[in-house]
Order: C-alpha cells, then sequence, then structure tokens
C-alpha cells in the first residue's frame, strides 16, 4: 500500500499492519505453524502492505498484547520511511501567470489608486 492520503486511511492501514503483526507474531513464534504464516504473509502481499514494516513490528521485541506499544513504534518506523511532502512554494499572484509586459501596465502613483493602462 502506498502512503495513506488522509489520516482516517492511515489509521485504517495501521490497524491492519498491527492486527497482522500481532497474528504472525503469535503464528511464528508461539504456535511455529508455518502454513498460518505463510497464510497471513500471502494476506500482506494481497493487502499490498510493505513487508518491512511488518517485520520492523515482528522484530522490535515488543510484547504483541502491547498494542499502545505498537502502534508507538509503527509511528516511529512511519516518521522514518514516509518522504515528506512537498512543500507549495508561496506565488504572489495565485497560481496564476504573472501579467506580461506587452502593452498593458498597472500604474500606482500615490493617492490615485491602481490604474489600469494600455501603452
Amino acid at each position: 500500500m502506498t502512503s495513506p492520503s488522509s489520516p482516517c486511511i492511515a489509521r485504517k492501514q495501521q490497524a491492519l499492519v498491527l492486527l497482522l503483526s500481532q497474528q504472525l507474531m503469535e503464528t511464528q513464534f508461539i504456535r511455529a505453524d508455518r502454513r498460518g504464516s505463510d497464510r497471513l504473509w500471502q494476506e500482506v502481499a494481497a493487502l499490498d502492505l510493505d513487508p518491512e514494516r511488518i517485520e520492523h513490528l515482528l522484530y522490535s521485541g515488543l510484547d504483541c498484547s502491547s498494542r499502545h506499544a505498537l502502534i508507538k513504534e509503527d509511528d516511529i518506523w512511519m516518521d522514518r520511511h514516509t518522504p515528506p511532502k512537498p512543500r507549495r512554494r508561496w506565488n504572489g499572484w495565485g497560481g496564476r501567470r504573472q501579467p506580461c509586459a506587452s502593452g498593458i501596465g498597472i500604474s500606482t502613483a500615490a493617492g490615485s489608486g491602481a490604474q489600469l493602462s494600455t501603452r
């Protein structure tokens, strides 16, 4: 899954990541269930989740029942691996093209207000 575009989608994606990580921790480390583990990894791939994100939680050394700690650790991982949003540069013309000097001029003489004139 690519970086989510809204906070709501990000939280839903994180809930999936945490759920699958907890299930994988139990399946791989506690029950040693190879089939169950393979099925869960296939689900990770089908949901297009980043496997490195899941692996980070699996090998973080955190208790799989500590949801708060897993959320905190996942937030740290996301901060490191999510590129910053591009910042728009301010354009004094509001994104419009600036008028060209092809015979139109704007005069702002003191006391007269702005006047539009053609040359």
